[in-house]
C-alpha cells in the first residue's frame, strides 16, 4: 500500500472527525499572530505603555480559530461533509515550517525550548515564520504532504493562506477582544466588556450610534442644468 497516497485520508480522522481544537493548533496560531502583530515594548517609552502590547495580549489566535471553525469552514453540500479548518490549517503551517528547515531556508536557529517535531512553526523565529508562510503563498510546499482539504489543492491553499494576515489584523483591531469572557460565544450572546487594546493604540474613539434627526443638507442651494 502506498502510504503517502492514503495518509491524507487517514488524517481526516485526526483533523476533521473531532471538533476539538488540538493543542498544537493553539500553539501554531499563537506563533502566527505573534509574528504578524508582535509585542513592541520599544515603543512604550515614547508613545505610552499601551503601544507595547501585541496580538497575543488580545487572544487574537482565538479569533482566527473561531473564524476557521465557523465562518470559513468548508461545506460540501452534495456529500454533506463539513470540514473544520483550524486543525488542518495549523498543520499546514507546521508542514511549511518543516520544509523551510529541511531546505535550509530558515535564517535563524530553531528555538530548542519548543518541540520542533510537533510545534515546528512556533519553533521558528518571527522572521522565519514569515518565510514559511511565503512558501505557501508561492506554492513552494509539496502539496501532496498537506492534510485534506489542502491536499493537492492549489486554490484552497492560496485562499486560506492569504486570509490569515487579514484575520489576525481584523481580530486585533476590531471589537472582538473587547468582548472579554463572551468573545467565544455566538455573536448574539457577546457583550462589550472593555475597550479593545487595538482601539486604544490607534486612537479610535469607538462606534457612534449616529444621529437619527434630520440635520439639514450639505449644500445651501442646488442649480439644475439642462441636459
Amino acid at each position: 500500500m502506498n502510504w503517502n497516497y492514503y495518509k491524507p485520508f487517514f488524517e481526516i480522522f485526526k483533523f476533521q472527525r473531532s471538533k476539538n481544537i488540538l493543542p498544537q493548533t493553539q500553539v501554531a496560531f499563537k506563533a502566527l499572530v505573534d509574528a504578524i502583530v508582535p509585542k513592541t515594548p520599544e515603543f512604550a517609552e515614547k508613545q505610552g505603555a499601551i503601544q507595547s502590547f501585541g496580538a497575543l495580549d488580545s487572544h487574537t489566535e482565538e479569533y482566527i480559530i473561531w473564524s476557521l471553525e465557523h465562518d470559513l469552514s468548508l461545506i460540501i453540500v452534495s456529500k454533506d461533509v463539513h470540514f473544520h479548518l483550524a486543525n488542518a490549517t495549523a498543520e499546514m503551517l507546521n508542514i511549511a515550517a518543516r520544509q523551510l528547515i529541511y531546505t535550509g531556508g530558515n535564517k535563524k536557529p530553531v528555538n530548542t525550548d519548543i518541540d520542533a517535531t510537533e510545534d515546528t512553526f512556533a519553533a521558528l523565529e518571527l522572521s522565519d515564520r514569515s518565510r514559511a508562510i511565503f512558501l505557501l503563498e508561492q506554492l513552494q510546499v509539496d502539496l501532496a504532504t498537506l492534510p485534506i482539504p489542502f491536499w493537492n489543492n492549489k486554490g484552497f491553499v492560496l485562499a486560506v493562506t492569504s486570509v490569515l494576515t487579514l484575520l489576525t489584523t481584523t481580530g486585533y483591531y476590531t471589537e472582538w477582544s473587547g468582548y472579554g469572557s463572551t468573545r467565544l460565544e455566538t455573536p448574539e450572546k457577546r457583550n462589550l466588556e472593555h475597550f479593545p487594546i487595538g482601539w486604544k493604540q490607534v486612537g479610535y474613539p469607538g462606534p457612534s450610534k449616529g444621529y437619527h434627526a434630520f440635520r439639514g443638507y450639505l449644500f445651501d442651494k442646488f442649480t439644475e442644468q439642462e441636459g
